[in-house]
């Protein structure tokens, strides 16, 4: 994990941890560079990611420690808004076992919710590794597939960043998003939590059936028409305009 520490000098400070086929620089481009700078942002390059695409991703666990100890070292134990999207919910929710970082909300953008599925690590697994080897034989076609799914400007780093990160780091995404660690969450954390997800997204289902019995004071927010973590790239004014609401 390599930590990008923009406008340290801040009082408020926000955590934005990316999700698969991202970066720091794609939570700048799509959600930061709206926002000013104004802020402390912690950006996090997961391993397998950006600046730290020559590491290989080994968990989410492992991920969240590395946090942690930025987060200890430079003495930060307060957290305006800790934001996460898709794969970046997994390290988050990892994050939230270490009690001595405390946020003033939560907000999770489709994170899986799927805890113990092991047909879902082999369908995944399977899925991206076809779908890597594909990107790697030809970038344009997987380029072309990203802008549809993700937009025109997004379309272009994702693919790079794909075709990037090695066949390990795959294999264990898919496995942390197979079987996610829900912390324990009191009814005081829960209410600071808000989950969003694309109406058409493939992880709301489960989290309509999960989300009630293990956080029921959490909030549930659905984008309509959109798909899984569709809104950040897309309609990424807005969408930064609506998290820099719980800044304030």
């Amino acid at each position: 994990m390599i930590m990008h520490d923009i406008n340290p000098e801040k009082e408020k400070v926000m955590l934005l941890i990316h999700p698969m086929m991202s970066s720091a620089e794609g939570m700048q481009e799509c959600i930061t560079d709206y926002m000013g700078d104004g802020y402390r942002y912690l950006i996090p390059d997961l391993n397998g990611h950006g600046d730290a695409v020559t590491k290989t991703y080994v968990s989410a666990k492992d991920e969240a420690s590395a946090i942690h100890t930025y987060l200890t070292e430079h003495g930060i134990e307060r957290i305006q808004l800790g934001f996460c999207a898709s794969l970046g919910g997994c390290v988050l929710f990892e994050l939230l076992e270490y009690r001595d970082i405390c946020f003033d909300y939560l907000f999770f953008e489709g994170v899986s919710f799927y805890e113990h599925t092991k047909l879902l690590f082999f369908l995944s697994k399977k899925m991206f590794l076809g779908k890597h080897k594909k990107a790697v034989a030809d970038p344009r076609r997987a380029e072309r597939i990203m802008a549809k799914l993700y937009g025109e400007e997004a379309a272009c780093p994702m693919t790079e960043r794909f075709i990037k990160i090695n066949e390990t780091s795959i294999i264990n995404i898919c496995h942390d998003c197979s079987y996610v660690h829900l912390p324990e969450m009191d009814e005081e954390l829960q209410k600071k939590c808000i989950f969003a997800y694309g109406e058409n997204d493939f992880d709301l289902k489960n989290t309509r059936k999960v989300l009630p019995g293990r956080y029921p004071y959490a909030e549930l927010k659905v984008w309509e028409g959109r798909g899984h973590c569709e809104r950040i790239s897309k309609d990424s004014a807005a969408y930064a305009k609506m998290l820099e609401g719980y800044m304030l």
